[in-house]
């Protein structure tokens, strides 16, 4: 009896990325990278965040407002009221 064994883990990719660099900043360097990251909104991100600086491609910094969050919720509420009214008078039409 033969058995295939199924392979466990991450798919492999087509392109796997496998040249690193390493390089060192001064603390002032450092302190502007800092900057840099928390400004593009890609602080758990450096990687990517370096590379797309390097090759010149933009990125997208999405910012949220707690105020516009809390709105939202609130329509999303007035929303669902509609949506129960709904539902609640579609018994009584089909009286």
């Amino acid at each position: 009896m033969t058995t295939t064994k199924k392979r466990i883990g991450r798919p492999t990719t087509t392109d796997p990325r496998v040249h690193r660099y390493n390089f060192k900043l001064t603390t002032e360097e450092n302190i502007r990278f800092k900057q840099m990251l928390c400004e593009a909104g890609l602080e758990h991100n450096r990687s990517r965040f370096i590379i797309k600086r390097l090759f010149g491609e933009e990125f997208v910094v999405v910012r949220r407002d707690p105020s516009k969050v809390q709105f939202i919720a609130r329509l999303n509420d007035f929303y669902f009221q509609f949506q129960k009214l709904g539902n609640n008078c579609v018994p009584v039409k089909a009286i």
